[in-house]
């Protein structure tokens, strides 16, 4: 009976080192061992979709496990926003998120259900982004001392697009209108038709992202007068900043990063801000990247999150100067 049972207690003695044995080797294999989602809250073909692509490519190249891209659009990126405030802490869900999403939203969405600034952690910042202030060919302005001249005689009377209330169209030409003691009147849209109203010159102006205006520039359908931001993209060099131009005061530049749960391990924050690092300071893509006027930040992890905290009140600041109402 007692060789019995010592044999029954060395057969559980061995079970137990085996299963421990099993979750050591569970715990130290190393990330990632599955594919990974990269959540990007707006839709497809735009510049945060295109970017957030290239990120993923890169992360895929250097992890060895897919890195697959979701869209979930809605409520200015909010949505997708809270999807990955709400995933697990393991490394596997990411977030590309903006100053509209991790700040703005912020004095822009009443309701909101989670702070992105305390239920997300930055892991690695991507770029900061200008816009354009372009016309179409059909006005008579060359320059922009031409188009303020005219909108200083009829203040109200010149129209801008932006692609909504809130977004970074629309701050950024609220911005320039306070610098510059000039009034536009808004036209926002929630769709693609504010380029078609653009080029068929039903609106006058709009401050767009150079992406999506460089074939009609080329093609002499619109025409940049100003680069609402610090540097010109290489892309349009002869085209002056807000800044050259004598309004250092009007420039608004968004910016982009990688963002997982708040609660990920330090040691997957690490991996994942060391790639995403190499990935966008690599010269093909800082080349990419600057014919559309955007330009890697180098902020990793804690120096990143702590300047997503201070761009909360930031662009808080902008939103009510722009008296854009919280919805």
């Amino acid at each position: 009976m007692q060789r019995g049972s010592l044999f029954s207690r060395a057969v559980g003695w061995t079970a137990a080192l085996v299963l421990c044995s099993g979750a050591v080797q569970a715990q130290v294999q190393p990330y990632p061992q599955r594919p990974i989602v990269l959540v990007v809250p707006f839709g497809t073909g735009n510049i945060a979709d295109n970017q957030g692509r290239m990120i993923a490519r890169s992360l895929a190249a250097a992890l060895g496990q897919p890195v697959v891209v979701e869209n979930k659009p809605g409520a200015g990126g909010s949505i997708g926003t809270e999807f990955v405030a709400r995933a697990p802490a393991d490394g596997y869900t990411l977030l590309y998120g903006t100053h509209g999403t991790q700040a703005a939203n912020s004095a822009l969405y009443a309701n909101r259900r989670i702070h992105p600034a305390q239920d997300l952690r930055g892991v690695h910042s991507l770029f900061r982004q200008s816009t354009v202030l372009v016309t179409p060919a059909s006005r008579p302005w060359r320059t922009l001392k031409d188009m303020l001249d005219a909108a200083r005689v009829a203040p109200g009377r010149l129209t801008y697009a932006s692609s909504g209330v809130g977004t970074q169209t629309h701050l950024a030409a609220a911005k320039f209108q306070g610098a510059t003691q000039v009034t536009f009147t808004h036209v926002p849209y929630n769709n693609q038709s504010s380029m078609t109203d653009l080029l068929a010159g039903t609106v006058d102006l709009s401050f767009s992202y150079a992406e999506s205006v460089l074939q009609h520039l080329e093609g002499g359908r619109l025409r940049a007068l100003a680069i609402n931001g610090k540097t010109r993209p290489s892309a349009l060099p002869d085209v002056p900043t807000v800044g050259e131009a004598g309004y250092p005061g009007a420039a608004l530049e968004g910016w982009s990063g990688v963002f997982v749960p708040r609660g990920t391990p330090d040691a997957i924050v690490a991996r994942l801000a060391k790639e995403i690092a190499k990935a966008t300071e690599a010269s093909d893509v800082k080349a990419s990247m600057a014919k559309i006027g955007s330009y890697p930040m180098g902020l990793s992890d804690a120096a990143f999150q702590s300047f997503v905290e201070a761009e909360v009140p930031r662009w808080r600041e902008i939103v009510e100067s722009a008296g854009a109402e919280a919805r």
